[in-house]
Formats: C-alpha cells, structure tokens, sequence
C-alpha cells in the first residue's frame, strides 16, 4: 500500500536517478515500517511546472500510507524521504515540499488481502505478503 508520488518538472530527474530515489524510498519505508519491499510504490509525475502549480514548491513527494503510526514515526518518515529525494536528485531543500496521508488499513488491499493494522501484522502475515 505505500504509495509515493514525486511531482517534479518536466526533464528534471533522470531515468537512473528515479530508480535510486525509488529504491531509497523502499529502504526507507521498510526500515521504518517493516512493511515488504514488494508493496512500497513510487511514481514519478512530470508537469509543465512541476508541482508548483497545485502544491506551491516545483518539487513534491506525496506519500500515502497505513494510519496509525506513532507522529514521530510519520515525522521522521516524511524528513527522511524528501531528505533522500533532495540528496539523490541534487533538487534544492527549499524547493522541495511532502506529506503523507493516511487511509485506515481496511480501506487497503496488497497482494488479494486487506492490510492488517499497523503492529497487527503477525508472522503469518509476513509469511503471506512474502509469497
């Protein structure tokens, strides 16, 4: 269910650079959840402007997840994927906006099974996301 959307402009972040920003975004996600690799998504939105016409910055990365994580979980979730994407790309911090929204675990689906709540995962659970 994790879904990362990075709005940039147009041209501005190059094919191999995408793959590293996904795979740090995986990295981090994972580390900070302990979801499955195969269930983190990122995609890459190219605009005219980048994100700056409907979020105000020509960089975004739009997150949305499981709710019912700890804020600093959240907190340190959100820095720790704009901090990569700015690293990764060389895109300027300031330039660079996020957040995360979050949808009840029964609203989500992955692998033909609706998510279980956040620490309700269960060694059966992982044994099943990982088939």
């Amino acid at each position: 269910m994790p879904y990362y959307r990075c709005i940039t402009p147009e041209g501005a972040v190059a094919l191999d650079k995408r793959r590293q920003v996904a795979k740090a975004f995986t990295d981090i996600h994972c580390g900070s959840t302990g979801a499955p690799r195969s269930f983190v998504h990122v995609e890459f939105i190219e605009t005219d402007g980048g994100a700056s016409d409907e979020f105000g910055t020509p960089y975004y990365v739009d997150g949305r997840n499981r709710a019912g994580r700890p804020e600093t979980v959240k907190a340190k979730l959100l820095a720790d994927l704009t901090g990569a994407f700015v690293s990764v790309t060389g895109a300027p911090a300031d330039q660079v906006g996020g957040r995360i929204h979050e949808a009840p675990a029964s609203w989500t689906m992955e692998g033909g099974s609706v998510l279980p709540e956040p620490g309700e995962e269960g060694p059966e659970w992982y044994a099943h996301a990982s088939d």
